[in-house]
């Protein structure tokens, strides 16, 4: 009862969150047995009028050799989603994507291991940002680069990164030095082109495009494909972006 009523609302939200203004309080609610044999008819009509809707929210898309998580400055979880968004972007506007980024906040929980459904990714990246690629000098792409050193607010794809302290010591896009007067293609989501986690793309970039496909509809058809390949899904860090010699954060 309790997953139904999660893959209700991840459904519902998927449908309406795009159109609809919600006002909500709400407490903490210990999810224990005693919430099992609750008979509310109320809701069993509720669930029983999207049944059909929910229930294609069950697909199994493909498998995962673990449980896999998200954090900075990177792990498996985070490059994989850096790479969707360029691998997506590929596909939608049939050309080569030089680099790609994601905002780790757009990461909101854990691939589980084993059977990896639909409603796992809607659970994943449950936000309604689209993919865009943006076209930006290479000087601008340095300097926006270098802005974002310490932050570790963003996961990166075919970028290797090396901070120690506070000095950007390697910035490499497709295996090379950064050239100040090439125009790179680089996708992200349209959260970060005016501002979304203080992140404004759209003041640097000379064009944007945007695909209209949202994260997570792009990643779930990634690993239904993957799926059908017969593939398992083993997420692992590789080194793209490192933090060296960071002072301490105090701790709140």
């Amino acid at each position: 009862m309790k997953r139904f009523a999660l893959i209700l609302l991840l459904a519902l939200f998927s449908v309406f969150g795009a159109q609809a203004q919600f006002t909500y309080k709400w407490t903490p609610v210990p999810m224990d047995s005693t919430w099992d044999d609750i008979k509310d008819m109320k809701a069993t009509r509720i669930i029983s009028k999207y049944s059909e809707l929910v229930e294609s929210l069950n697909e199994i898309l493909c498998y995962s050799s673990d449980e896999f998580t998200s954090r900075r400055p990177e792990s498996g979880l985070s490059s994989f989603a850096a790479d969707a968004v360029v691998a997506i972007a590929e596909k939608a506007t049939g050309g080569k994507i030089d680099l790609g980024m994601i905002n780790f906040g757009g990461i909101r929980t854990s691939i589980p291991k084993g059977d990896i459904r639909i409603y796992d990714i809607y659970s994943v990246f449950p936000f309604n940002n689209t993919i865009v690629v943006a076209e930006i000098k290479g000087s601008n792409l340095k300097k926006f680069l270098n802005g974002i050193s310490t932050k570790g607010v963003v996961a990166l794809s075919n970028v290797e990164y090396l901070v120690d302290g506070t000095e950007v010591r390697k910035m490499d896009v497709g295996g090379a030095p950064i050239d100040d007067e090439k125009i790179y293609k680089f996708a992200t989501v349209n959260f970060l082109l005016t501002g979304g986690d203080g992140i404004s793309i759209g003041k640097i970039a000379e064009s944007v495009v945007d695909t209209g496909i949202w994260v997570r509809d792009g990643i779930v058809a990634l690993l239904r494909e993957k799926g059908e390949r017969g593939e398992i899904l083993n997420l692992q860090p590789d080194g793209r972006v490192r933090l060296v010699n960071q002072p301490e954060r105090r701790k709140r």
